[in-house]
Order: structure tokens, then C-alpha cells, then sequence
């Protein structure tokens, strides 16, 4: 069967509606690309670390990437570029480590109240821990087994990770976090040790398929308004460059970039071609943040 693509006249309507008079396939060179696109590029922005987990760099959607997460005109390339880009973040499950509670740095749990908030303490002091009260030994167990009903058995406690993130652990509770905070400040201020045996479920970018990806495609970070810029869709769609579009970064900001394949030519030029105008290359951001 050959390649699945929009049908005729869904792609004739596209092509219409973003034809560009003086377009000619002759001109077609990384030069006359990058003097033709006027876009507002823009690197990956790494936000402040805080101690909300989907506040910080988000790229553990892509574990597992979903069939569905890519979208562009033709099957055929998007599943190409998933098969790579499905291996791009690992998944390990470390059940060997015992760490001390007061060393986890911040929540799972997505409460609008944490934006930019960068330490337990923060929170603790906040109007939402006011309720709370740790004045004696007694206080601080009954609040950390209101947050970890399990807490005085030999249960695990769940933890998160991101390499991308640094060392810092996210404690993997769906509720309860303003109790788990005030009682981790409380150890930390009284000198409490908290040692516990521990799930901590890390997430880290996969280096090996960064590169293979580097050496694959062109994988850029695109603005917004590309999707409605005349002259790029005009050179996109009358190139018939195979592509595919992928959400990379889901929080704080959302963040897309574009794939071309180096080893088609139109698709290896336009990428030359965005990059003298200003793209950034998402491979090489994200392999100095696996490096790092």
C-alpha cells in the first residue's frame, strides 16, 4: 500500500490557503529560506526549580510515547519518528535506596498554590499550613501518619525523579502535602532522622537516542505562529517535505517542535534552511541537559 496522506482535496484547500505567489521549487536553498521566514524562534527555557514536580521541566510524558502524541499530514512519518522518539526518556524503578525524609525537596501533588515556591519551608509558613499544628513529638506523628498512614511500618514510601531536575526527590503523594510538609520541616528544624526504605521511580533523558535522533533528523523548536505564518506554511506544504510535530515540553510552558528527515533532501534543506533563520536545535539542548 503506498503512504496514507490527507486526501487530494483537503491538502489542494491547504496548499490555497497558504500559496505564496512567487513560490518556485528552483529557489528552494537554505539561503532563500532563511531570507523568506520571519518567525519569532526561541530556545527551551529552563525555569527556576521548584518544589511543585509539573512546574519544573516536564519530559516524563514522553516515556512511552503515545502513537497519538505526534501529528503531521502522513502516517508513515510519524510512526518513523516515534519509533525513535519513544525511547527518548527512561523509566528505572530503584527499590534499593533508604533515604531520610527530610531530604525530599518537593510534591507530585498538583496544587496551584506551589508556583514557585522553592522549598518545604515556603509552604509550611503559607495560610494553607495554618491549620497545622507540630508542637510536640506527639503532633509530628500524628501529622506524618495523616500524610503516610504507613508510616511507622516498614511500607515503602514513593518518590520521584528527574535527571533533568537534578538530584532533587518529589515525594509521590496524591494528597496530603501540607501535612507531609509541615512535618518534614519540623524533623529538619528538631533534627528528627527520617530514614526510609524507598520506591523512587527516576526519569532520565536517554543519551544513545538523542544522538541517533541528532543524526536522523533536524528536530527544532518552533513558535507558535509558524501554524499560521503564510511563508513557512507555503514552503512546508508546497515542498511536501514529510514531517511530523511533537509537544515536547508539556509544563511550565508548552513547547513543539518540528521533525525533518535529514535523509530526505527537501525535508534535510528546509531544516538547514530554519536554522540559519533562527531555530533551535532541541537535540542538542536536550543532550546538554542529559550530559549535565
Amino acid at each position: 500500500m503506498g503512504r496514507s496522506t490527507f486526501s487530494g482535496s483537503l491538502l489542494s484547500r491547504f496548499r490555497a490557503l497558504f500559496k505564496s505567489a512567487d513560490f518556485d521549487a528552483s529557489t528552494f536553498t537554505p539561503e532563500r529560506i532563511a531570507a523568506r521566514i520571519q518567525l519569532p524562534f526561541a530556545g527551551l527555557e529552563v525555569p527556576p526549580l521548584t518544589i511543585s514536580w509539573k512546574k519544573n521541566l516536564y519530559f516524563q510524558h514522553l516515556y512511552e510515547l503515545p502513537r497519538g502524541a505526534l501529528s503531521g499530514p502522513v502516517q508513515e512519518d510519524k510512526a518513523a519518528a516515534h519509533a525513535l522518539l519513544a525511547k527518548l526518556v527512561n523509566k528505572d524503578i530503584d527499590t534499593e535506596t533508604i533515604v531520610d525524609l527530610r531530604d525530599v525537596y518537593g510534591l507530585t501533588e498538583p496544587l496551584a498554590e506551589l508556583t514557585g515556591m522553592q522549598d518545604l519551608e515556603t509552604l509550611a509558613a503559607s495560610k494553607e499550613c495554618r491549620h497545622i499544628r507540630i508542637i510536640s513529638y506527639r503532633d509530628f506523628e500524628k501529622t506524618i501518619t495523616q500524610a503516610i498512614p504507613l508510616f511507622l511500618s516498614d511500607e515503602p514510601i514513593y518518590l520521584r525523579q528527574a535527571s533533568w531536575l537534578g538530584e532533587s526527590l518529589f515525594w509521590s503523594g496524591e494528597q496530603h502535602s501540607y501535612e507531609f510538609a509541615c512535618a518534614v520541616v519540623y524533623a529538619r528544624r528538631r533534627g528528627l532522622e527520617l530514614p526510609k526504605r524507598t520506591h523512587i521511580c527516576r526519569y532520565s533523558l536517554n543519551i544513545n537516542t538523542l544522538q541517533t535522533v541528532k543524526q536522523t533528523y533536524h528536530m527544532l523548536i518552533m513558535p507558535e505562529q509558524a501554524w499560521s505564518d503564510r511563508e513557512f506554511m507555503a514552503i512546508l506544504l508546497h515542498s511536501g517535505c514529510p514531517y511530523a510535530r511533537l509537544a515536547l515540553n508539556k509544563a511550565p510552558a508548552p513547547l513543539e517542535v518540528l521533525l525533518l528527515p535529514k535523509n530526505q533532501a527537501t525535508a534535510d534543506t528546509l531544516g538547514k534552511g530554519l536554522l540559519m533563520a533562527g531555530a533551535q536545535d532541541a537535540c542538542e539542548i536536550l543532550l546538554q541537559l542529559a550530559l549535565h
